[in-house]
């Protein structure tokens, strides 16, 4: 990709083993195809501290975030929200999440993952930081709760978006910016998105490479099994072949939403 444009993955699961013992050739990688910042997505707020820890080491390259992801709902307690007011303090801290409701896999019983989204929905009035969303076949009960708080929080962007062009013009309606991983480059599960895509405001679209997961499909070396934030340049190609739109120009629509969403 050219020299004069940059990048921000807004979701990037850097405290998997698989990224973070290889850390130093992850962030070499990143650096070269132009990412600029990655956001540490956390799933517990262990991973939080793991996650401030990096952050520790490389201030310039790395913000996070702090939530209970759905899988782990079955693990949160009360006290848990104390810790997450108290993480959210920090300035490297930009983000509430990944939270939500996840009803695809149900590793938490629904009813403790309702309780944790929806505590953390209330908390964040208070702290109003940009939600960090995940919703997995359970879109009616997540919509029904976020509802309930979206008015008191000023951004909210539901990350890795699969769903359908009815489940997209909901959370547009609702205000939500968008998060695009490299689904997108699935022809398999992925290919209504590029119908889909074109009814996403430019001001509202955000890329990801949610990695190590996701690994784009639409790469030359098929032998890669290891998603990483390296590899968001191929999200945004995709993106910018669905809209007929030039990479560099998606590429600096959304390095801009990103700063603006997030604040940094």
């Amino acid at each position: 990709m050219a020299k004069d444009f940059s990048l921000i993955d807004i979701g990037a699961n850097l405290t998997h083993d698989q990224l973070l013992k290889n850390i130093h050739a992850v962030i070499d990688n990143f650096k070269k195809v132009h990412v600029e910042n990655v956001i540490i997505t956390s799933s517990n707020t262990t991973d939080t501290e793991k996650a401030l820890s990096l952050i520790k080491k490389f201030p310039n390259l790395f913000y996070t975030t702090v939530g209970f992801h759905p899988h782990n709902a079955k693990n949160f307690k009360e006290k848990d929200l104390e810790s997450i007011e108290t993480l959210a303090n920090n300035p490297h801290v930009i983000s509430i999440g990944e939270c939500g409701l996840d009803y695809y896999r149900e590793y938490s019983p629904k009813n403790q993952q309702i309780v944790c989204f929806e505590k953390q929905l209330s908390l964040n009035t208070k702290l109003n930081l940009p939600l960090f969303l995940h919703e997995r076949g359970a879109h009616n009960d997540f919509c029904s709760l976020l509802k309930k708080y979206i008015d008191r929080i000023d951004n909210t962007v539901v990350h890795c978006f699969t769903g359908t062009k009815q489940e997209l013009l909901q959370y547009l309606d609702m205000g939500c910016y968008i998060g695009i991983t490299g689904w997108i480059t699935d022809m398999e599960r992925g290919s209504h998105l590029h119908e889909i895509i074109q009814y996403i405001p430019e001001d509202r679209l955000l890329v990801e490479t949610d990695s190590p997961y996701l690994i784009p499909k639409n790469m030359n070396d098929n032998r890669k099994t290891t998603n990483e934030p390296a590899y968001l340049p191929y999200v945004v190609e995709e993106i910018a072949n669905c809209l007929n739109k030039d990479v560099k120009y998606i590429s600096n629509k959304t390095f801009e939403n990103t700063k603006k969403f997030f604040q940094i």
